[in-house]
């Protein structure tokens, strides 16, 4: 055999390794993994909205708890926006342990999954604890490390749940302020910047209390707030300076009979104002921009030429 051929031989048997070692490679999906066992394997079986009597959050977004009252749940005492609670359930339920990727404790720190740098999440699920630590994001996006607090092994989850995991208790409160049946209401009261007037519903259309036309777009615009989209963007906490502000304004909505069905109080000011709901203990941060839709200024009640 000449040197030649050998070398052609020797070149072409290398290429069958090649790609005899890529095709196994692939054929495993990406090497030897190990896949999750055990405990951490089954961190999310059964777990779902009726099952979990509370959850418990420590991490980027503080101390969150989580605690079923009636048909929905509270977040730390105050009540929940019923959309967030339905995402992290739907997240939970969802939330798939894949591989192992790291054994070596001293791995952890850097993958934010040691004791002191780890996000924590607890689920009571039927009558039982769960605790799982999770770390910083993995190598695909919705994806984070985790691991059991007793243990070394570090594993991926796929999911998202370290965003909601990252909210703060603002994110979770429920900033809707009121929903009425705004198909009952017969009469609006409202005082804004020292004007006082009364709206009225006619047969075929709302007027002034002496029957004078209004802006039918802006009575409009306060009953539609008054059905549910009259959203807070924030909540005034102690010591805030916008709660020391005056009443700015008011708006009561009555029923036929006179009952009251909500009754809306405003701040003063410029910018955010504080916003309170009658029977409901929290002071809401409210935009200029709704605070002129939910109280109206007296000029924007007249019809426009």
């Amino acid at each position: 055999m000449s040197a030649r051929t050998f070398k052609q031989l020797v070149t072409a048997l290398l290429v069958v390794a090649i790609s005899w070692g890529l095709a196994s490679l692939f054929s495993r999906g990406g090497g030897d993994s190990i896949a999750a066992t055990g405990e951490i394997a089954t961190f999310f079986d059964g777990v779902n909205e009726s099952s979990i009597s509370a959850v418990r959050m420590a991490g980027g977004g503080g101390e969150i708890e989580l605690l079923p009252s009636g048909d929905s749940w509270t977040v730390n005492g105050w009540a929940i926006d019923s959309g967030s609670v339905t995402r992290f359930f739907d997240t939970l339920e969802e939330a798939q342990v894949g591989d192992l990727v790291a054994a070596n404790p001293a791995n952890h720190r850097r993958m934010g999954i040691a004791t002191d740098n780890a996000s924590r999440i607890e689920l009571e699920v039927d009558g039982l604890s769960r605790t799982l630590l999770m770390g910083t994001q993995g190598p695909r996006f919705s994806t984070s490390y985790i691991r059991l607090p007793e243990a070394d092994e570090v594993y991926l989850l796929e999911s998202n749940l370290s965003t909601h995991m990252a909210r703060n208790l603002d994110d979770w409160r429920n900033r809707k302020m009121i929903a009425i049946d705004t198909s009952r209401v017969v009469r609006l009261d409202v005082q804004r910047d020292g004007d006082g007037f009364t709206l009225v519903r006619g047969d075929t259309a709302w007027t002034f209390e002496d029957g004078t036309p209004v802006n039918a777009l802006q009575v409009g615009s306060m009953l539609q707030e008054l059905s549910g989209s009259l959203i807070a963007s924030r909540f005034v906490e102690d010591g805030d300076s916008i709660g020391n502000s005056p009443q700015g304004g008011s708006t009561v909505a009555y029923a036929g009979g006179g009952d009251v069905l909500a009754e809306v109080s405003i701040g003063s000011g410029e910018n955010d104002l504080w916003a309170t709901v009658t029977g409901d203990s929290v002071t809401y941060r409210l935009p200029q921009f709704r605070a002129d839709l939910i109280t109206p200024r007296l000029e924007s009640i007249h019809p426009r030429p």
